[in-house]
Order: structure tokens, then C-alpha cells, then sequence
């Protein structure tokens, strides 16, 4: 039995293909490895730094333009120093002759023009195109503790400030470059300053890429990032904290090392993955850049190599089978009648009549498999013919149904061009391809009528339910007072007869688009969020009745608001708070909120497209657990 085994057709050929393909493959590749690795990391090396150089020059002559900008303007102020108001045009000529700088002013020292107060910083920075000027300096703005004044006015020379975020006079992450301005006796009576702003270089730092996979950051004088793949560690963490984090000593060595100006190359490991890191100090400023790039990016020239000669070892394999073909023909003949029977099954003849086999070795196998798949292939081409007409059809309907159903509801934004008191803006994604979702809005005698509600379950009962309420919630605001009465309407009619137990949450309101005046009825339905002119954002507290289709003559009740102007009411559907990624966690009503104030000031397509993307971004490559569905009110 052990002789037959060794000499059966299966055995024979693993035996001829692995002797061979060991062989060849070891000597090959022994000595491509041997040779070439060293020879390629050093080129990586060479290669990385050059661009390291190239990108350090640049930024260089950047920051040099904007030194030798404010140089080139001191005569405009010292002429101008008597005339304290017409240094506005100097600082304007400035901030506008220059595109990096984006903002720029004088801090003179305290008292200095008697008659502005004790302090005085025009100020002008460039805005969407436009000019903003101002006058900075007072308790809210007290420039003379400000490290950007402070260090050149002791050290009475120009000086980079580490970078910041400057509330009340940019309002964005810069960094000043200061200049001290000296009198005849040769003491500072003011900074002539210029900001640029951080992000004008995260966008060139992040196109360093002299590998793919590859990302570059760049550090502060004192560690801190100042650009980084991950957006979270910009100006929030230092190179050494996150060493310290994840105890990578290399990571700290490197840190110091950029710290001190040098340049270097260092081998480290990185979620168990070997690194390089290539660093290179920025003259002038003080700043270092480094690019990480893991080894098996380095070595993606090497397997390229690799991969050619991976073809001549498939080239011998193909003598190699060939060989074995010609061994297989000579043992075992039957096998080129199976081959032929083979193709004829696969034309869809299952009827064909196999070779007869006696022995009782794989060939015989081979046989019998051969008969247990005609007979199989047989039913399973019957039974796919008809499941997929059947999934053809039923695709058609819902395609047809999807349709239908997002016709009902209005896309057509803005719904009233020539109304100034209101906009609004609305998004349904069903989950699957016809949802339970629905929103619906119309103004009559100068009051807006809406609505957005969810429907129990998913797919085309949800849908129907949903197509039903739409028409239902027309049909009846037009008669309607308050939000309750058409919510109670709608209850009654749907808990009458409601054999399949289906509900929805809703909620219903009445906007007087003359004096501000809000109805809404909660039936069960998340709360709205109200964006006040201000930009701050909170839930509202409305009671929350029985869902829609429960009990019937169940008692529904408004509640009233006044809106200011300018007021946003945001009401969405579970599927925004409740969106889940890949590891069940849920998006959350907190980071809606914050969603929300940090885009309270965008209009209301731009509101509802931002709340999308977060969610997007929240939910990753997890599948979509439920129809999603917003509406922004805009009280303008």
C-alpha cells in the first residue's frame, strides 16, 4: 500500500516540482540578496537627504522674503512717524507686496503717541481677498507680555517666534517674525512685525514624499510639531512626548538630535516595523524636518529586481512542467481523455459520457469526481437560472421604488430663492435602496410647515409607511393650527387598523417667518439642536410624546419658542447619532454638538455637508446600519 502511494501521479509530481523549484529559487535569490541590499539603502540615503536639503532651501527662501520685506519697508515708517494714521498704508504695502505674509503691524512701546493711549499696534491682516484693519493693544490684548515683542526688544534683534495661535489680532496658528525699530539714541520704540501663517507650509511639508508610504513632519526650536501626518499632534504634542509614549528611545535620540541642528539618518521600529528616519535642521529659524519611511518602501527597487528574477525562475518552472507533463502522459493516458470530456461539460453538455477507468488509484478519483460534478453543475445552473431572474426582477422594483420614493420629498435647494427671512436644506441617505426615513416642508400664509421623522424598520414596508405620512402630513397642515393637531391626525389614522404594530417619531413644527414664533410636537423623535447667532450649539428639552401609530387618541401637546434672527434649527434622524464604525462605537450626540458649533458660522448646505463627511469619517468602512436624514432651519 506505501509503494502504491509513493508512485500515484499526485506524489511523483510534488516530488519533481519542489526538488527543482528549491534549487533554483535559493541559489537565485542568495546571491540577489547578498549583493544588492546595502547598495539600495544606500542610495535611499543619498536620495532622502537631497530632497531633505532641497525642501530645507525652500522654506529658507521663503522665511528670507518676508525678512527682507519688512528690512526694505523701515524708511516708509520712520518717515511716517509723525503721522501716526498713515502707517496703515505701510503695513498694508507690506502684508499685500508679500503672499506668504498674511498679516502684519507695529507694537510700539507704551505711551508713545500720547494721544492713542498707552497702547498702539495698528494692525492689518488680509482676509478672503479683502483688507482688515485694526488698532490692537488693551486688556484683552496685552502685546507688550507677548513673547514676539518681548525677546527682540531685549535682545534688540529681529527674531522667529515658536509658533502660536494669536487671538484678537490673526485668529490662526502663525508665526511672527519681529523686527526691532530703534530711534536716534538707539533705543527700541517699536516691533515691526510680519505673520505668516503654519498652514502655508503643511500642505509643501506633506508633498515630500521621496518614497510612497513615506511621510515627513516638521519640528519647532523646542520639539513641538509643527506639521505631521497624524493632524492631532500639531502644536499639541512634541516628539519627545509621544517617545516617551511609546517608550522608543530611538524616537528621543532623534528628537535631541534635530533639536541641536544636525543632520543625520537613524535605523528605529515603528509598530514592529523597521524605520529609517532621515532629519536636517532649517538655518535661521531654528525649525528641523524629518522624513520617516519604513524599509520596505526603501527596498521596493529591490523587489522589483526581485520580481524579474522571479520570472526566470517561472521560466524554469516551465521546463520543469513540461518534463513532469511528458512523465504524467507516458503513466497515466486517461488523464488527457478526462481533460477533452472536461471542456465538452464546460460548454454545458452535462450528459457527456466519461472514459471508463479500472484502477482504483487517483485516477479512478478523478473519475468519479468527474460524475459527481456533471450531476451537480446540472442542478446548480438550473437553480441559478431562476434565482437570478428572480433577483433581476426584484432588483428592477426597488430600483424603481427608490425612485419614486425620493421624488416625494422636495430636492430642490434653496426651496425659496426669493425668500430673505429663511433658507433651508435637506439630505436623505437611505440605508439600503428604500428607506423609512422622511422629511417634508412647505410655507403657507408666512408660516413654514416641516417635518422629519423615522419609521419603524427598513426596506419597502418602511417606505409605504413612510410615502403615507408625507401625504398625510400635506394633506392636513394646510387645516392645522399647531404642530400637536396634525401629529394627533396622524396618530389616529395609523393606529386605526395597524394589524403590521409599524410606528414612527416625528417631529412636526409651525414657523411664523414673521415674528420668529416656533411650534414643534416631539413624538418620540431625537431632539433638535438649536445654533444660536452666537455659534453655540445645545439640544433642546422638548417633552417627548408617544411615537406616531402606538395608541390611538393618545394626548399631543406644542411647545413655543421665540427665534432670534440668525437662529439655525438642525433635526436629524437616529441614523446620524447612532452611525457605528468598525469597532460598534457610535458617533454620538457630544460630537454632533461639537460638529455643530465648529461650523455654527457655514451656511446650511455647508452645515448639513460637513455633519455628513464627520459622519462618513466616524463610520469608515463599516456598512451603513440606518437611514440618515437632516434638515437645517436657517431663521435669517
Amino acid at each position: 500500500m506505501r509503494k502504491l502511494q509513493f508512485k500515484s501521479f499526485a506524489t511523483r509530481m510534488s516530488l519533481y516540482v519542489l526538488s527543482f523549484t528549491l534549487v533554483v529559487f535559493t541559489v537565485i535569490m542568495g546571491l540577489f540578496y547578498a549583493y544588492s541590499r546595502d547598495k539600495v539603502t544606500e542610495y535611499a540615503v543619498n536620495y532622502t537627504h537631497e530632497q531633505l536639503q532641497n525642501m530645507t532651501a525652500r522654506i529658507s527662501s521663503l522665511l528670507l522674503t518676508v525678512e527682507t520685506t519688512l528690512n526694505h519697508s523701515v524708511w516708509m515708517i520712520e518717515e511716517n512717524l509723525a503721522n501716526p494714521d498713515s502707517l496703515r498704508r505701510v503695513i498694508t504695502a507690506v502684508a499685500k507686496n508679500n503672499d506668504l505674509i498674511l498679516s502684519s503691524g507695529i507694537a510700539f512701546v507704551p505711551d508713545y503717541y500720547k494721544e492713542k493711549g498707552k497702547y498702539f499696534m495698528p494692525y492689518v491682516s488680509l482676509r478672503d481677498g479683502r483688507t482688515d484693519y485694526q488698532v490692537l493693544g488693551g486688556q484683552d490684548y496685552d502685546y507688550p507680555c507677548m513673547d514676539w515683542y518681548l525677546i527682540p526688544k531685549l535682545l534688540k534683534r529681529s527674531y522667529w517666534s515658536e509658533p502660536y495661535y494669536d487671538e484678537g489680532g490673526g485668529n490662526f496658528i502663525m508665526s511672527t517674525y519681529a523686527m526691532p525699530l530703534y530711534d536716534s539714541k538707539g533705543e527700541v520704540y517699536a516691533i515691526f512685525t510680519a505673520n505668516i501663517s503654519l498652514s502655508q507650509f503643511t500642505d509643501m511639508v506633506d508633498r515630500l514624499k521621496p518614497y510612497e508610504s513615506s511621510y515627513t513632519f516638521l519640528l519647532s526650536r523646542n520639539g513641538c510639531y509643527l506639521t505631521h501626518k497624524d493632524e492631532s499632534k500639531i502644536m499639541n504634542e512634541t516628539i519627545f512626548s509621544t517617545a516617551f509614549e511609546q517608550g522608543d528611545t530611538d524616537l528621543e535620540h532623534i528628537g535631541r538630535e534635530m533639536l541641536q541642528g544636525h543632520t543625520g539618518t537613524r535605523k528605529l521600529r515603528q509598530n514592529n516595523r523597521e524605520t529609517y528616519a532621515f532629519y536636517t535642521a532649517i538655518p535661521d529659524i531654528g525649525w528641523s524636518i524629518s522624513n520617516i519611511c519604513p524599509a520596505s518602501v526603501i527596498l521596493a527597487d529591490l523587489y522589483t529586481v526581485s520580481r524579474q528574477i522571479i520570472y526566470l525562475f517561472l521560466i524554469g518552472m516551465l521546463v520543469l512542467f513540461f518534463i513532469i507533463y511528458l512523465i504524467i502522459r507516458r503513466v497515466v493516458r486517461p488523464l488527457s481523455e478526462f481533460s477533452h470530456s472536461a471542456r465538452v461539460i464546460a460548454t454545458g453538455r452535462f450528459d457527456v459520457e466519461l472514459p471508463q477507468v479500472t484502477s482504483r488509484d487517483e485516477i479512478k478519483t478523478l473519475h468519479d469526481s468527474l460524475v459527481y460534478m456533471q450531476q451537480s453543475l446540472a442542478s446548480y445552473v438550473t437553480e441559478l437560472r431562476d434565482t437570478t431572474a428572480s433577483k433581476e426582477r426584484i432588483e428592477s422594483e426597488l430600483s424603481i421604488a427608490r425612485e419614486i420614493q425620493m421624488g416625494m420629498i422636495p430636492k430642490i435647494f434653496p426651496p425659496f430663492p426669493d425668500r430673505k427671512d429663511v433658507d433651508l436644506y435637506a439630505l436623505l441617505q437611505p440605508a439600503k435602496e428604500v428607506g423609512g426615513d422622511l422629511y417634508d416642508f412647505f410655507i403657507e400664509d408666512e408660516h413654514l410647515y416641516f417635518i422629519i421623522g423615522d419609521v419603524s424598520g427598513k426596506g419597502v414596508p418602511a417606505s409605504l409607511f413612510m410615502a403615507i405620512t408625507r401625504s398625510l402630513f400635506r394633506t392636513l397642515s394646510p387645516h392645522a393650527v399647531s404642530p400637536a393637531s396634525i401629529v394627533t391626525e396622524l396618530n389616529n389614522a395609523f393606529s386605526e387598523n395597524n394589524e403590521a404594530n409599524m410606528f414612527v417619531t416625528l417631529i412636526v413644527g409651525i414657523l411664523d417667518l414673521r415674528n420668529g414664533l416656533l411650534k414643534l410636537c416631539n413624538a418620540g423623535h431625537n431632539p433638535p439642536a438649536l445654533i444660536l447667532p452666537d455659534g453655540k450649539a445645545s439640544y433642546m428639552n422638548l417633552k417627548k410624546h408617544l411615537f406616531v401609530g402606538v395608541m390611538e387618541n393618545y394626548d399631543y401637546t406644542d411647545e413655543e419658542y421665540m427665534l432670534e434672527r440668525g437662529t439655525k434649527l438642525f433635526l436629524y434622524t437616529d441614523g446620524v447619532v447612532e452611525a457605528e464604525n468598525e469597532r460598534k462605537q457610535l458617533y454620538g450626540d457630544e460630537r454632533l454638538i461639537k460638529t455643530l458649533t465648529d461650523n455654527a458660522s457655514q451656511d446650511v448646505r455647508n452645515m448639513v455637508n460637513t455633519v455628513i463627511h464627520s459622519v462618513a469619517d466616524h463610520v469608515g468602512e463599516a456598512e451603513a446600519s440606518d437611514d440618515l436624514t437632516i434638515l437645517v432651519i436657517d431663521f435669517e
